[in-house]
């Protein structure tokens, strides 16, 4: 799993390594309905998270933007 925060969008780097330690433990705590689907599948998927917005986002709108990926990516996934 990668993780990118552009640098054209947040020009300091404490405010990148801030939202990558918040991607990466909303990750972290959620990465369990993922590997379930491809332990049972028996697949690997190389995974690439890039953050998009505008602003400094808080742990919980990143959480629920990350499980709404999650699942999307589950059911590409599934079929």
């Amino acid at each position: 799993m990668a993780i990118s925060v552009p640098k054209r969008l947040f020009k300091r780097a404490v405010d990148r390594n801030l939202l990558k330690r918040r991607i990466r433990e909303a990750y972290r705590l959620n990465k369990g309905i993922l590997y379930k689907l491809l332990q049972k599948k028996d697949q690997k998927v190389i995974l690439v998270i890039q953050y998009q917005d505008r602003k400094l986002g808080d742990y919980h709108s990143i959480e629920e933007a990350l499980i709404l990926g999650l699942t999307k990516l589950i059911e590409k996934l599934a079929d």
